[in-house]
């Protein structure tokens, strides 16, 4: 059976296991009383305007139904930039170097880069990779960058949706970035590249973290993140269709889209460049191999990525927060890399010009249940209250109330 193979899913299973590339899947009798997983999210994406969307549900280690809606160049096999979910692949690389005792969690990260990064108002206080994947380094988030993305984009959102934005020229390398943004005499440092907190006394989402994080890959693997990451979870988890450059996947990627004052606006498919952040694209198949391996102990289809400790340490309250996140979920705390949420959810979202995309599974006494998803309409370049707080909430609870359904049978 190919991975593009639509499932649909029903109230009866008619015992078919077929074995696929990207492991065993269930396939479901397609009759169902009442109103079907189809139409409920055919009409949401009506309603909300919605041009494409991809997603999959996952039982245990089983890919148990997946499919696309509205405008998709190629099927299952679309590529969507998926944002912030790009985090979890960089902390799944740390946690292998942490497997392998390469790195410790709790030394100082100067140990492994070659300038030094301290917090200017708590410089004896080292910052650590723990702190680092838990977003309590009292980096700043740093949201726009001009790191991020090609000049072409750039200028299509200078023209069409009020940025003011200059590309790089040349392109600094992620080192002089970094040492030029967090040390105070650097040529890009903002003092709110800092939040005024002790390291690992309080918590700011850090875009910027997760880039050192990258650089510290490079720096103990002496090969570039890109190539580490295909090389050690990439290739091994059968992530064949998930990558950084767009030109890669010609006549695949999802066009993406931003709302302005009630219409749709295509954007120029672009790469951005916050590679241990944010710059990653996928398919629905390959994102969920990578989630299962999360939710079994780091195994994916007889192939160990990680350590079950590991696994259990990234999934495992690091500092506690507290309010609402993307999707709906409450927050409980956070992990190594993992965000943490209330009821046994596990999940990490991701939001990138034209994008969004999904993560999460829910830990229950016999067994797990997850769901993916990626959409080409996106909510950062203008805000979106009805993408971030209605649609994304509606479709986890739409896809969770399935999956919760399917495990039960």
């Amino acid at each position: 059976m190919n991975k593009n193979k639509k499932i649909i899913l029903g109230t009866a299973i008619i015992g078919i296991i077929a074995a696929t590339s990207t492991g065993t899947v269930l396939v479901l009798n397609s009759t169902q009383t009442g109103i079907t997983l189809d139409t409920r999210i055919h009409q949401l994406i009506s309603e909300a305007d919605i041009p494409s969307i991809s997603a999959a549900i996952i039982i245990n280690d089983t890919l148990v139904w997946s499919n696309g809606y509205g405008d998709q160049p190629d099927g299952l096999d679309t590529v969507y930039m998926i944002g912030s979910v790009t985090k979890m692949f960089t902390a799944t690389t740390i946690m292998q170097l942490y497997d392998n005792n390469t790195l410790e969690l709790d030394t100082d990260i100067n140990n492994y880069i070659p300038f030094n990064v301290s917090h200017p108002n708590y410089p004896s206080i080292p910052i650590t990779i723990r702190h680092l994947l838990s977003h309590s380094s009292g980096i700043g988030r740093c949201d726009k960058p001009l790191w991020d993305h090609d000049e072409d984009f750039i200028n299509w959102a200078n023209n069409n949706i009020g940025w003011n934005l200059t590309a790089w020229d040349p392109r600094p390398t992620l080192g002089e970035f970094l040492n030029g943004s967090l040390n105070p005499a650097g040529s890009y440092y903002k003092s709110d590249n800092w939040r005024n907190f002790e390291p690992g006394t309080d918590w700011q989402y850090s875009n910027l973290g997760f880039l050192l994080l990258a650089y510290v890959v490079e720096q103990l693997t002496n090969q570039s993140y890109v190539n580490y990451l295909q090389d050690y979870v990439l290739d091994p988890l059968d992530m064949t269709s998930t990558g950084f450059n767009y030109t890669d996947y010609d006549g695949r990627n999802a066009i993406p889209y931003e709302m302005v004052e009630g219409q749709n606006f295509a954007g120029p498919i672009y790469n951005n460049y916050d590679l241990g952040g944010g710059g990653l694209r996928s398919t629905i198949p390959d994102l969920a191999n990578f989630l299962i391996a999360h939710m079994n102990q780091g195994e994916y289809n007889n192939t160990q990525i990680l350590q079950s400790q590991s696994i259990n340490l990234m999934q495992t309250e690091q500092i506690n927060i507290f309010g609402s996140d993307f999707g709906g979920y409450t927050f409980d705390g956070w992990g190594l890399g993992w965000p943490i949420y209330i009821d046994n959810f596990i999940s990490h979202g991701g939001a990138c010009p034209g994008y969004l995309a999904q993560i999460a599974f829910k830990t229950v006494s016999n067994g797990k249940y997850g769901i993916v998803f990626s959409l080409n309409r996106g909510t950062s370049l203008v805000d979106d209250y009805y993408l971030s707080n209605i649609f994304l909430p509606t479709i986890n609870e739409i896809l969770f109330d399935e999956a919760s359904r399917l495990f039960a049978l």
